[in-house]
């Protein structure tokens, strides 16, 4: 299933990992590496070929005068957060099967450890280091912005949201020297002010935790990803990839967004 609709973008599978380690949490974002190496073997062994954020403002927005065609089955592979099992773990496991994927770093968290998450696990979880990012960005990861600090920009003050985006935004471009033009809600939490924001700052396409197949000019700025949790089935995770048919997606849409807004424990914090 890959629907073209009139007046629409290709329909392009987005999805969005969070840690991959073998540590236990109360929570459903990380995955063990064997999962995550079973995913990806099942995705290279489809055909898909993974793009970046890049290489799709690119092929469909007016913003860049270079234009690319989309590859037959293109794939995005996401990582929020940012966190060092990237560079242990799921790197190795991609660059194996010939994949990459893209990660969406917190500028204010490099080399420390995740105190802006409720404490899920006794440990916590240390995010990637300045020099992890650049030898990563050398060997051909994409990387985009998800804040300074993981903050509800909805909950911000516009003075607050603006700084979120835009220091975030210099600090990276800065480390790697490369345009950062792709930007992940903290939470997925955005609305029609924040993607305004997000584009007055100079980013091309945004994504959120909204899962779906409706994808047009104007989701660029809310882009729909699919989240992969600890708690997915071998055949949660193909439906995810439209595999399925439109029933079991939409299913695993619906799932994704309840777990999704236990996210929002963290205003309790």
């Amino acid at each position: 299933m890959n629907p073209v609709r009139s007046n629409s973008l290709p329909w392009i599978p987005v999805l969005v990992y969070h840690q991959i380690d073998v540590g236990f949490e109360l929570g459903v974002n990380s995955i063990s590496p064997s999962v995550f190496e079973r995913q990806v073997r099942f995705i290279a062994d489809q055909g898909y070929t993974s793009i970046t954020p890049d290489f799709l403002i690119c092929a469909i927005s007016s913003h860049t005068t270079v234009k690319l065609s989309l590859p037959h089955r293109p794939i995005l592979i996401t990582f929020d957060d940012g966190y060092e099992d990237f560079y242990t773990a799921a790197y190795p496991i991609l660059r194996k099967y010939g994949l990459t994927a893209t990660v969406f770093l917190l500028a204010n968290y490099f080399g420390k450890c995740n105190t802006w998450d409720v404490k899920l696990r006794l440990k916590r979880s240390r995010h990637l280091t300045r020099r992890q990012v650049q030898e990563l960005f050398k060997d051909g990861v994409g990387f985009g912005s998800h804040g300074m600090n993981h903050r509800f920009l909805t909950r911000c003050s516009q003075d607050e949201a603006e700084a979120e985006l835009q220091k975030s935004k210099s600090l990276l471009e800065d480390l790697l020297q490369h345009p950062i033009g792709s930007f992940a809600y903290p939470y997925g939490s955005t609305n029609s002010a924040t993607a305004e924001m997000v584009q007055s700052a100079g980013y091309h396409i945004a994504f959120g935790l909204n899962p779906g197949q409706n994808t047009t000019a104007r989701s660029l700025y809310c882009f729909p990803r699919c989240a992969i949790y600890r708690c997915d089935t071998f055949r949660s995770f193909q439906a995810k990839l439209g595999l399925l048919g439109k029933y079991r997606f939409s299913m695993e849409c619906a799932k994704n967004k309840l777990i999704n807004r236990f996210a929002y424990l963290n205003l309790l914090r």
